[in-house]
């Protein structure tokens, strides 16, 4: 049986209000918008509010590959802060397409098209996807 676009993105997880713009094998890319509870005290989107985004699409990606995926590595770095309201792009694409580990790339650009944070990601294939 699928699984959903909500089920994947949005299980056990504070990130709501997600939609998937782009959705192909090794290509995905999620919008959303900042909302105050994604905020840290000086106002500007939290770094793991950034980071679950970034990993969550990662673990899409790893779907659209056809596995069910977690993460083993990952890295990040946070170039320019948003504030509530900032519309955001999260795009993912795939370095590396293995058997037993998935690399992918990770962008996450603001509504002017400025880069936010740039992560990388290896994922391992936990099981097959069966149709």
């Amino acid at each position: 049986m699928a699984v959903t676009f909500e089920e994947l993105f949005n299980h056990k997880s504070e990130i709501r209000d997600c939609e998937l713009l782009t959705y192909e094998a090794g290509k995905i890319v999620v919008g959303t918008r900042v909302n105050e509870s994604n905020c840290n005290p000086y106002g500007t989107a939290h770094g793991g509010y950034l980071f679950t985004l970034c990993d969550n699409t990662a673990g899409l990606l790893g779907y659209s590959l056809g596995h069910y995926v977690v993460t083993m590595n990952s890295s990040i770095s946070f170039l320019k802060s948003v504030r509530s309201g900032v519309k955001l792009t999260v795009a993912a694409e795939t370095v590396h397409d293995g058997a037993s580990s998935k690399v992918c790339e990770v962008e996450i650009r603001d509504e002017n098209g400025s880069l936010v944070c740039k992560a990388m990601f290896t994922l391992f294939p936990v099981k097959k996807i069966e149709e």
